[in-house]
């Protein structure tokens, strides 16, 4: 019988496995990992990465039961016989049991996420306030879980009669953080309150790096000059006596003040009977010695770089009359005659309500008082 040879060809695909598989992780929120610890920031990212067998097969990924919802921050990528699966931004909800299936073979890794400490996600700006004006520093933060530290040129701004609310008291100013930003705000500042602000944080998981400093510059507030003269009236005075005028003088910045008398714009000058003395908040004239020629009117007058304003008083010196003037005799007789004048040119500082009239005998040469109640300027002798 013939010979007969058959052959029986018998072909099954061999079955998709794993050859690597992914390790637990253990990283910090937010931290990238590729199966060995690795410590970093959160918002990061992690990769499960494992291999198989053959190539052209989809990997599924599982988490607690329920197929990993792919997007822009959770991806898959199959590169040949490695397949990846990659979590962006990691978060404290991405934390769990991870299950990559094939076929009829899985594996599964843990990823821990540790929290991240809080930190600074602003910078404090700097700013230039003007006097008695509020000031407010702003820093953003990435979490709400943080306490924050204010600190002047270096210094940490404590408790004390100067501080009030939330951390500290003061009755200018305020610290707080709310939702996700620390405030310090500073009111009606001051020159004082000029300098370099820096704000550190600390949490359960340490104290973050310091924040780029914030400068504060003061300027001083600008004031219109206000002058104002202690003195109700005119100010009368012997010859001889001593006197002075003061004034209160206020603006910003401090004004220039000079003093003047009558209608000339010559400034009064110090001198041997003359003394001024200028403050902060006041000056003042001291004349001693007075005489008839200090009578007058006093200017005194404030400026500075927003204005200029001034006040005036009027000093009334009482010294004896000068001589009459322009004295007249008529209708001369052996005995009589008629005397007539012109009333000094300088009246001592108040009205002349009578003249004394002196007569001399030439024979006696001596004088006496002829008449003393004499209210014109003209008399019968």
């Amino acid at each position: 019988c013939p010979f007969c040879l058959h052959f029986f060809f018998c072909s099954e695909e061999l079955a998709a496995e794993f050859i690597s598989r992914p390790q637990n992780q253990d990283v910090v929120e937010g931290e990238q990992a590729e199966f060995s610890y690795i410590e970093t920031q959160e918002k990061k990212t992690i990769s499960f990465v494992c291999k198989v067998n053959r190539s052209e097969v989809t990997v599924r990924w599982m988490k607690a039961g329920q197929e990993v919802t792919l997007s822009k921050r959770i991806v898959y990528r199959a590169d040949g016989l490695k397949h990846t699966l990659t979590i962006k931004d990691c978060a404290m909800e991405d934390e769990g049991e991870y299950t990559a299936m094939v076929g009829d073979d899985k594996c599964a890794a843990e990823l821990i996420i540790s929290e991240a400490p809080t930190d600074f996600t602003g910078q404090l700006r700097d700013q230039t306030i003007t006097e008695f004006e509020d000031a407010e520093f702003t820093c953003k933060l990435s979490k709400e879980k943080a306490a924050v530290k204010w600190y002047k040129n270096g210094r940490e701004i404590r408790e004390g009669p100067r501080y009030l609310s939330y951390f500290a008291t003061d009755d200018r100013l305020s610290m707080t953080v709310e939702m996700n930003s620390a405030h310090l705000e500073m009111l009606k500042c001051q020159r004082a309150d000029a300098g370099a602000y820096t704000i550190t944080l600390e949490n359960t998981l340490g104290e973050s790096n310091w924040v780029t400093t914030g400068e504060v510059l003061v300027k001083e507030q600008l004031v219109v000059p206000e002058v104002k003269i202690k003195l109700d009236g005119t100010l009368v005075v012997r010859a001889g006596d001593s006197f002075a005028v003061e004034a209160i003088v206020k603006g910003k910045p401090q004004p220039d003040v000079k003093w003047t008398k009558d209608e000339t714009t010559e400034e009064i000058k110090k001198g041997p009977r003359l003394q001024l003395e200028t403050g902060a908040d006041f000056s003042k004239l001291l004349i001693t010695g007075a005489r008839r020629t200090d009578s007058g009117k006093y200017v005194v007058t404030a400026s500075n770089s927003v204005g200029t304003s001034s006040a005036k008083c009027r000093i009334n010196v009482l010294d004896r009359p000068g001589p009459i003037r322009d004295l007249k005799v008529s209708d001369i007789t052996i005995d009589r005659c008629n005397l007539a004048w012109e009333v000094p040119e300088d009246d001592g500082g108040c009205d002349i309500y009578n003249y004394i009239i002196e007569k001399c005998e030439t024979k006696r040469g001596v004088w006496s008082v002829h008449s003393n109640a004499v209210i014109t300027n003209k008399a019968k002798v």
